[in-house]
Order: structure tokens, then sequence, then C-alpha cells
């Protein structure tokens, strides 16, 4: 019996050093988006090198303003033109499907964002 105790005395210390968290391993999280996880909010990624905002879904519409490949933006809407193209609608103004890749969370938007950017 006195052999068992000392044995596990022995290994106290061992359980104790190996269940100690090591301050690089702690999770931080991120508040400065808060809609980063919610599930009715999807986030875009631009592919393509520039794109033009424009004003209205479509191809003749006048542009308002210019995106670069990497930039990720808040969905705020979604239509289909008369060609039946997808545009998704964005705070500056109108993008066209093809020119972006659109994620649940903005936590794989930026880590595809990451990727497109060569910042791995």
């Amino acid at each position: 019996m006195k052999k068992i105790i000392v044995f596990l005395l022995c290994l106290l210390p061992i359980f104790l050093l190996s269940c100690h968290k090591k301050d690089e391993e702690t999770i931080i999280f991120d508040n400065s988006q808060p809609l980063a996880l919610a599930p009715d909010v999807s986030w875009a990624v631009v592919t393509d090198p520039y794109a033009a905002y424009k004003e209205n879904c479509g191809w003749q519409s006048t542009v308002k303003g210019h995106c670069r490949k990497g930039d990720i933006l808040q969905v705020i809407g979604k239509s289909v033109d008369s060609n039946n193209e997808v545009w998704y609608l964005f705070e500056n103004g109108w993008l066209p499907e093809n020119c972006l890749g659109v994620y649940s969370n903005r936590y794989k938007a930026q880590s595809v964002s990451d990727k497109l950017l060569g910042n791995n």
C-alpha cells in the first residue's frame, strides 16, 4: 500500500505540469466585427484584381466606385438581372457574382482573402 501511495505522489507533479495551459495556446476572440458569425449575414471576397461597384444591378449601370482583389465585404442584398446573372449589394454598390466568392461567416472570408493575397 505504501508503494502505491509513493508511486501516486510521484505521478502527481507530472500530471499537474502536463495540464498547465501555455499563454500562446489561449484563444482570443476578436470583437471588432460583431456580425462575423451571425447566421443571417454573408460575407464576400473580391476575386478579380479590380471590380467596379455599379449603381444598380446590371452591366449598363453607372460605376459608383472600385474595389480590389482580397477585399472583404458584408453582403446587404442579392438580385438577379434580366440576363439571369446574380448580383450582390454592398455598402458601396452592386457587384456581379463572377468577381466574388461568398461565404457564411467573416472568418472563412478572411482565410480566403489571406490566401488570395499570399498572407498565409
